[in-house]
């Protein structure tokens, strides 16, 4: 009986030892395998295949568990700053190729000019084209109001972009409380002698007497001119109102015309850089570049900007400032 219990016991001993064995490894790979799971998409991300990869687990929410929520959240996080990171990109991609061909035309027509006015005045006479006098000197203003206009243009450009880069590097301008009164009337005053061919009419700026906006005078105007310009550009026949009224504690300023109007899906993007609407392009002069300034200044004033706007009817633009002092002055 001793015999047959040893060979009971060595038996019992080596199924339990082979079913322990082999239900230990059963529950050591299916406890690795979401390890594998993250091994597997940290090696895609390595690779950079995919960002989009999310490991999927429905297992109790033990060490385990709460790796592959920190392993898909830190994943969300990644896919989320590189695709901010590629319309980053983008974004300079397709301003540093905008900047370059709006300094190509100037620069093609200055260098066209210049070309034109050595052959006119070079001292070989086989290089000098065959004109009088009189048409060589008309050529000759010509070729210099023509690189004049592009210089000014070139510069326009620059100043533009210098400001649009300061503004992505967070850079911002001092302010102090400036009466608004005063500086509409001024920037009304200035606008009549604007080119246009538009009406202009400006509302009763006394409503604005002691209002106060926390900013920066020549920020300001450049901002509110940026908008009149656009309105004067856009409207060949009709008119243009400069207003100014008062709401809950802000005060908004108001450019309102009569002129071409846009489509409302284009609404979202006027305040991106070299972006002009279909119906304006190749009709008015501009690069795209003043809508995008005057929102940064808006946004530096802790303000905002709303637009209304119909095509074939006119554009609307209320510029909403924060009001410092409400009370007015007698």
């Amino acid at each position: 009986m001793l015999s047959l219990l040893r060979s009971i016991l060595i038996i019992s001993a080596t199924i339990m030892v082979l079913m322990a064995t082999t239900f230990g490894l059963f529950l050591a790979r299916k406890s690795i395998a979401p390890i594998g799971k993250v091994i597997e998409a940290a090696d895609q991300i390595q690779k950079g295949s995919d960002l989009s990869v999310r490991i999927a687990y429905d297992g109790p929410q033990d060490e385990i568990g709460q790796l592959i929520n920190t392993v898909n959240n830190m994943l969300g996080r990644m896919e989320g700053f590189y695709k901010n990171l590629e319309e980053s990109y983008a974004a300079q991609r397709r301003f540093v190729s905008d900047a370059s061909h709006e300094l190509r035309t100037p620069l093609t027509t200055i260098r066209g000019n210049v070309d034109l006015l050595q052959k006119m005045w070079s001292k070989d006479d086989s290089e000098r084209p065959n004109l009088d006098e009189e048409t060589m000197h008309q050529m000759t203003l010509e070729a210099v109001s023509d690189i004049a206009d592009e210089s000014k243009r070139m510069s326009r450009l620059v100043s533009d972009m210098l400001s649009l880069a300061r503004a992505d590097t967070g850079r911002t301008f001092e302010k102090q409380p400036v009466p608004l009164e005063i500086l509409v009337e001024e920037v009304a005053r200035r606008a009549k002698m604007l080119p246009r061919t538009a009406e202009w009419i400006t509302g009763d700026f006394s409503v604005l007497n002691g209002v106060y906006i926390n900013g920066n005078k020549d920020y300001m105007q450049q901002m509110l001119f940026i908008f009149i310009e656009n309105a004067f550009k856009y409207t060949p026949e009709g008119q243009v109102v400069f207003d100014a009224f008062i709401y809950k504690n802000q005060v908004g300023i108001r450019i309102s015309d009569t002129g071409i109007g846009m489509d409302k899906e284009e609404v979202p993007h006027i305040f991106d850089r070299f972006y002009r609407a279909d119906q304006s392009r190749g009709v008015t002069e501009g690069i795209g570049l003043g809508l995008s300034i005057a929102k940064w200044i808006i946004d530096e004033l802790e303000g905002s900007v709303e637009v209304v706007t119909r095509l074939g009817e006119g554009t609307t633009f209320i510029i909403w400032l924060p009001i410092v002092f409400p009370t007015p002055l007698e």
